[in-house]
């Protein structure tokens, strides 16, 4: 598996070009692909890459326009995000459905931008996330003072070793992000990082903009991991109370990179929902 997902990347690079623009004032990099009257806005996790989704992006395109964007490293607040993202989708996907899709940090996003564009989105795939946390936006805030002050490679160190619990398996899939990770990891910059957690921070703290009555009642696939460490059961259940028409997966595993790990079985769940919707 690790040297056909080489393989499948190299492949990907070869015949994906990245498109660069400005939305509200900021360069944007994302990747299209794929044709058809709907479009499918495929959002990226944390580390803000399009690029990692890239198994996702080969098998939808096959049956509709993907947008994968990456998130600028200079995007430093929810405002910021949302308002780049509502630049992007004028500009590529003015006309016509949207299917959102976002897991784990962008499956926050999700919940935040459909608010901005409920008559358009067509259906909703959000995985491995959960709800806004004023709790979490405190213990953040505290813990981004600390990492302004970091250099570059004790940022890098303090990652490697939250990665490693992250991402721990044995498998040829595992192996194969592990090195993937590590790569990502050794381009970050300290300002960048704090950038993606203030984000977070914000939408934490923000939740009431998107708290019941729920913005969206629409087609909605909720995806989970059974035992995630990232996101509690409480939060999860949770996160289904707010979209209470939603259908549910759940994955019987443990760790939060499932989506990464079990791409086949993920796409196939998604691709079953977006036949019927």
């Amino acid at each position: 598996m690790s040297s056909n997902l080489d393989t499948q990347l190299a492949t990907f690079r070869a015949t994906h070009r990245t498109v660069r623009s400005r939305f509200a004032g900021i360069e944007w990099s994302y990747i299209v692909g794929g044709s058809g009257p709907d479009t499918l806005l495929l959002l990226p996790g944390a580390p803000g890459i399009a690029e990692m989704a890239f198994p996702y992006i080969a098998a939808f395109e096959r049956h509709c326009r993907v947008i994968a964007p990456s998130y600028p490293a200079n995007v430093g607040s929810l405002v910021q995000l949302l308002d780049g993202l509502d630049g992007l989708l004028a500009a590529e996907a003015a006309d016509g459905p949207i299917h959102l899709i976002g897991a784990s940090y962008s499956g926050m996003v999700a919940q935040y931008l459909i608010c901005r564009h409920a008559d358009r989105v067509a259906s909703l795939l959000i995985g491995d996330t959960g709800v806004p946390r004023p709790d979490r936006a405190l213990a953040l805030q505290i813990a981004i003072t600390a990492i302004a002050q970091m250099p570059r490679l004790g940022l890098h160190a303090t990652l490697a070793a939250v990665l490693a619990y992250v991402l721990k398996g044995d498998t040829t899939s595992h192996s194969f992000w592990q090195r993937y990770f590590k790569g990502v990891v050794a381009m970050l910059t300290v300002p960048e990082f704090v950038n993606r957690v203030r984000v977070m921070i914000d939408m934490d703290r923000q939740g009431h903009l998107i708290r019941p009555p729920v913005c969206w009642g629409g087609p909605t696939l909720l995806l989970e991991t059974a035992a995630d460490p990232l996101f509690s059961s409480a939060e999860r259940a949770g996160l289904r109370a707010r979209f209470p028409q939603a259908e549910t997966h759940t994955f019987h595993s443990r760790g939060h990179i499932t989506a990464l790990t079990r791409f086949p079985e993920y796409i196939a769940v998604m691709e079953e929902f977006l036949a019927r919707h």
